[in-house]
């Protein structure tokens, strides 16, 4: 369906529903009409023929007398008078009427006949001499029927004309809403067309579900620019921490490979190149488990985890690289977790690692275990440099780094892999810091089994 045809599709559903409409209000006004003159009929015969009957008395020979109130006819209706043997009396009948219909006085009668429909009310009455006389009540279904013909072509017009101004109106709606359609693919293409992403639609009808449409895609957008920009800034910062180590190795080989140099310093360079290639194996060790928990190619275990067990582990392997620089303090409740044990065991070495990196020399590192809302919790804090309010939103944002030097330690990494681990494992990382006052890192995780996050 193209832009042009939607406003078209739309008034051609309108048109089909609104003569739908109309002509089920047509049957229904025929019908309704019919069974209104069939019930006015039923109801007013019955009474007229009341009211008429007792204006009928006879004297002590037997004379019938009429009072004033007496009519032939009231309205539609026609009246006849007949004697016990069923001969006429007063009155006559409507024209085209069949007279030779049995009398009865328990029930309505309908017959037809001429082409038309009569109904039949008749009543008998006795007076003291024992003289019985018989009203007999007819009407004429296309006279009466004639009574409702005009509220018929009104009810009629009125439909004609209420589906005429509906379809004025949606033609105008439909109008209005395919010109607002039209702008926003007009929009979209040239969004695609020119991959502009800081474009957005713009919409100020009044039509609420397109409102919401307009703000949806626009929503979209702004997911789609900000994960193109940090695609582009995580490629600029990949970049830019491979090519320094990359940079020094290079110098290194073409030092020892255009120079005449000693053993010593063929050492030297060795040295320098291994711990570059080691920087580079760790970048690219931590970007390669990011990925895999990305895109869920890591098998995440359910084991037991004795956390104080694993926290001492950690701690006393930092502890043999770092020497007696390193204070970590200890306070370590017995509890348990299920979980990865290796993936757990990173987060808990990047956030120790991160503490150190960041303390003074001697600053003590204060590492507890404990629970909390149904979560355990492992508590890592440093009295160390402290991160800034400004910085506080991006910590956990890959290569990101609250020191602006690339000179700086760490790799940008440690951080948002932790928050990973945390989240895949049904749990996150809690942090509160102030500048020059050191920060504590919180990582919480399901005290039972969990399911694995996606």
């Amino acid at each position: 369906m193209n832009q042009v045809s939607i406003g078209r599709h739309i008034l051609q559903l309108l048109i089909a529903a609104l003569a739908v409409m109309a002509v089920a209000m047509l049957i229904f006004v025929r019908i309704f009409a019919n069974a209104a003159v069939e019930y006015d009929i039923r109801q007013s015969l019955d009474r007229v023929a009341y009211k008429n009957l007792k204006e009928i008395e006879a004297d002590r020979e037997g004379k019938l007398i009429y009072k004033e109130d007496f009519v032939l006819t009231d309205g539609d209706t026609h009246f006849v008078i007949l004697d016990q043997d069923g001969r006429l009396i007063r009155g006559e009948y409507p024209k085209g009427c069949p007279q030779d219909i049995p009398f009865t006085a328990k029930k309505r009668q309908q017959v037809s006949a001429a082409g038309d429909t009569f109904y039949f009310r008749d009543m008998r009455r006795h007076f003291h001499n024992k003289v019985s006389v018989y009203l007999r009540a007819i009407v004429c279904k296309s006279d009466a029927y004639s009574r409702y013909r005009t509220l018929e072509r009104l009810a009629y017009g009125s439909i004609l004309l209420v589906s005429g101004i509906a379809i004025f109106c949606g033609t105008l709606v439909s109008k209005r809403i395919s010109n607002s359609l039209k702008k926003m693919c007009q929009s979209a293409e040239a969004i695609g067309r020119e991959l502009n992403l800081s474009s957005r639609m713009e919409y100020e009808g009044k039509f609420y579900e397109l409102a919401v449409l307009t703000r949806a895609n626009n929503r979209m957008l702004d997911r789609l620019e900000e994960s193109f920009q940090q695609q582009e800034q995580f490629t600029a910062d990949v970049a830019h921490e491979l090519r320094t180590p990359i940079a020094v190795m290079t110098a290194q080989c073409q030092y020892a490979h255009g120079n005449t140099v000693s053993l010593e310093e063929y050492q030297e360079a060795f040295e320098v190149m291994e711990r570059q290639s080691k920087k580079v194996s760790a970048i690219i060790s931590r970007l390669l488990e990011l990925s895999r928990l990305d895109y869920d190619r890591r098998q995440i275990e359910k084991e037991d985890v004795d956390l104080p067990e694993l926290i001492q582990s950690v701690c006393e392997d930092l502890q043999q690289k770092s020497g007696d620089s390193l204070c970590i303090r200890l306070t370590l409740h017995p509890i348990h977790t299920v979980g990865d044990i290796s993936l757990i065991m990173i987060a808990i070495q990047n956030l120790l690692t991160n503490a150190a990196r960041y303390s003074g020399p001697g600053s003590p590192i204060e590492v507890e275990t404990g629970t909390q809302d149904g979560m355990v919790f492992v508590r890592v804090r440093d009295y160390g440099a402290g991160i800034s309010e400004e910085d506080l939103p991006y910590i956990f944002k890959r290569f990101y780094k609250a020191d602006k030097s690339r000179n700086s330690q760490g790799f940008g990494l440690g951080l948002p892999l932790t928050m990973k681990i945390a989240q895949k494992h049904g749990g996150t990382v809690l942090v509160q810091s102030r500048q020059g006052e050191g920060s504590t890192f919180t990582l919480l995780l399901p005290q039972n089994e969990w399911e694995v996050q996606s």
